[in-house]
């Protein structure tokens, strides 16, 4: 029985989620004209301190009129577009319906062919209307391989329209991490974020963007979802390593980041467009290294069950 009771124990310990020794220890500390960032804690068993600081006015600007996705508002600017455009023909009107699932209407008037023609121009409209609103409040309409379209931050622009704001973070990043290689410093930055507090990711089909929150406001509240994790790494990651292909993966419920860096033998990737990523998840709170990811997840990866999109 011994053999077995032996590996009974090692299963336990491989199977178990790795923690920090120590919780992180975090400091927001007011100054004259900005935020003092300062934080302790561990990396590869060893203690780390990490500091940087933001101007008082970055952080009030840093996507400040972001707000979760809310349908009926945007189906409201639909509706006053529609009536506006159809104001144009003096026979058409047009009627709402009670609203179940989404913007519904008749088109009343007596000319058939006039009414077949407003019919295409309204669903014209409400297509280029829906995607300006969407890139308006920074939101992306995303399909999955299952032909489902939602609703999510547009992480893509998230992340890219963050850069200058993150600088002073990127700085204090670049000054510990200078010399030191690609995966090495990817490993350290993701297990930095993996030690900041999870908050749990909403149902992305019924709540876009409400968990969500831009990377100052993350910072600042020191909480944050997947999804957030991921765009502040990938932001991050733009900075310190320019060259470096990346990529936003999209499973159920989960998101987390893909890096084209070489990968090892034990590392999970993922092939897209034709080249290998090395998927990192930076979600927490096990320190989880570049290659590594939960084993409720490797499924959708090993079998290609996953959507991305190219940051």
């Amino acid at each position: 029985m011994k053999p077995l009771i032996t590996l009974y124990i090692v299963l336990v310990m491989l199977s178990a989620p790795v923690l920090p020794a120590t919780p992180m220890r975090f400091s927001l500390q007011p100054q004259q004209q900005q935020l003092q960032f300062s934080y302790q804690f561990d990396f590869n068993g060893q203690p780390q301190q990490l500091q940087f600081a933001v101007s008082n006015t970055t952080m009030a600007e840093h996507f400040r009129q972001f707000r979760s996705f809310q349908p009926a508002l945007l189906q409201q600017y639909l509706w006053q577009d529609l009536r506006a455009h159809t104001a144009q023909y003096a026979n058409v009107r047009l009627q709402r319906l009670p609203q179940y699932s989404g913007l519904r209407y008749n088109i009343r008037t007596r000319d058939a062919a006039l009414q077949k023609q407003v019919a295409a121009e309204l669903q014209q409209l409400t297509l280029e209307r829906t995607a300006f609103y969407l890139q308006r409040d920074y939101y992306y309409q995303h399909s999955t391989l299952l032909g489902e379209h939602y609703i999510i931050p547009d992480h893509q622009r998230l992340m890219a329209d963050s850069l200058a704001d993150l600088l002073p973070l990127a700085q204090a990043l670049h000054a510990k991490l200078a010399n030191t290689p690609s995966r090495d410093s990817l490993a350290y930055i993701s297990s930095w974020l993996q030690q900041i507090p999870y908050q749990d990711l909403s149902d992305r089909s019924k709540a876009a963007g409400y968990s969500f929150s831009p990377p100052l406001k993350m910072l600042q509240q020191h909480r944050g979802d997947c999804d957030s994790k991921a765009v502040l790494l990938a932001a991050l990651l733009r900075m310190l390593l320019p060259d470096v292909r990346l990529a936003m993966i999209y499973l159920p419920q989960h998101a987390m980041l893909a890096v084209q860096l070489p990968a090892q033998a034990e590392d999970m990737t993922v092939t897209i467009e034709g080249r290998q990523y090395l998927l990192v998840d930076p979600t927490g709170p096990a320190q989880l290294p570049p290659g590594t990811i939960s084993p409720q997840y490797q499924m959708y990866s090993r079998n290609n069950q996953f959507s991305y999109r190219l940051l």
